[in-house]
């Protein structure tokens, strides 16, 4: 009796375990979500790699000049980043002070291995890079200072945070804490925003609107960047890759064009093609079309799988297309099966299909003899109405 009931309560406390566990194991299908942190402008950084009395850098809030275009875009698309005319978004020199200075050895040692490069190369690293303004929230990995440690997490940054970005058009540093940026590794429709503390949500903020910034590729660097004045959004700056602002030239438009304005144009920008096979088509369509995609749709015959299942798509899942792209569908439908009496040559069918409008003339029967030919029907009259047959 007493063995019977230790499996009793061992099966119940099992099966409180997995009432636990279960969620997050459920969470681990194609279509889970990762939790990302809400990094609001001007809020305090909890622990940042230096403090924001320091004076680095100027966020601004850039209201009209708010990007229209979400999903992947290139680090070199125009109009992608903004700034301010002869402004200082981000002071590098007061960056590479800092984690020169041997007090900040260690910040140092894990800024450096967060970049990939040897802290000796912090210098030559950062003058390389490009202060600018974000004007989408923008997915990144941060990385907070703990504990002696480069503690990364993946961050949604809100528009008009100044950043550093590198060559390749990717941020690499948020200026106003230093924590350095990395690529964000995940889709953008994965992204499960959470707002806390005091990164309350943002009025502007909109998950359609949310991009990924994909850098160019090695052996096209950028060499200047085409910025929108944050200040007079119909407008723009062309800055040097590598300045801090002060050798910007005006630009007579906004280089964003159509895609940058608040005109419900939202074709700016590139969007990752999801995966979709095996869904089914209603599925399949809302997934696309959240991403600002549009869809179109190919029967395909199949007996392996129910009908209205995608069987395959075009453009293929992880290609990089412009937003408000056409993808196509193929998807499952019941096999065709063939009457064997439609190709029995000892069986006919004379009954003929009536013309609209006309009256059914019954037939004495519904089989021919083989070899005797059908009667033929009279055409109707020139008035519609059906004549009689002989």
């Amino acid at each position: 009796m007493n063995h019977q009931r230790g499996i009793t309560r061992v099966a119940v406390l099992l099966a409180v375990v997995l009432s636990i566990v279960g969620p997050a194991v459920t969470g681990c299908g194609p279509f889970a979500r990762v939790a990302v942190k809400a990094v609001a402008r001007g809020a305090p950084a909890a622990a940042p790699f230096f403090v924001e009395a320091l004076g680095i850098a100027a966020d601004r809030a850039i209201g009209d000049g708010l990007n229209r275009g979400g999903g992947v875009q290139k680090g070199d698309q125009p109009g992608l980043y903004g700034g301010t005319r002869n402004g200082k978004s981000c002071d590098k020199t007061k960056l590479v002070g800092f984690l020169k200075n041997p007090a900040n050895r260690n910040k140092a040692l894990e800024w450096a291995k967060t970049q990939g490069i040897d802290v000796d190369e912090i210098g030559g690293f950062v003058r390389k890079l490009t202060p600018v303004l974000l004007r989408n929230d923008t997915l990144v990995k941060n990385h907070d200072y703990k504990k002696g440690k480069a503690v990364a997490f993946d961050a949604l940054l809100e528009a008009g945070i100044a950043v550093l970005v590198d060559l390749y058009g990717k941020p690499v540093v948020q200026c106003s804490c230093g924590n350095p940026l990395g690529a964000f590794e995940h889709d953008v429709d994965k992204a499960d925003v959470e707002f806390k503390g005091t990164n309350k949500k943002w009025t502007s903020y909109d998950q359609d609107k949310v991009v990924k910034v994909e850098p160019t590729d090695v052996g096209n660097e950028v060499e200047a960047y085409r910025l929108v004045d944050v200040q007079e959004p119909d407008a723009g700056l062309e800055r040097p890759a590598g300045s801090d602002g002060a050798q910007d030239t005006s630009l007579p438009e906004d280089p964003g064009g159509a895609g940058a304005k608040d005109d419900g144009d939202d074709t700016g920008g590139y969007v990752e093609v999801p995966d979709v096979t095996s869904s089914s088509v209603e599925e399949a369509s809302r997934i696309l079309e959240d991403q600002g995609l549009a869809v179109e749709t190919t029967p395909e015959p199949s007996e392996a799988v129910e009908p209205g299942t995608v069987l395959g798509q075009s453009p293929a899942a992880g290609e990089e297309v412009p937003a408000s792209s056409t993808v196509t569908l193929m998807v499952a439908t019941a096999p065709v099966t063939t009457d064997p009496q439609a190709t029995d040559p000892q069986v006919t069918d004379p009954q003929v299909t009536p013309a609209p409008g006309e009256l059914a003339t019954p037939t004495p029967t519904d089989v021919t003899a083989p070899g005797d030919t059908p009667p033929v029907p009279d055409p109707p009259p020139s008035d519609g109405l059906v004549g009689s047959t002989s």
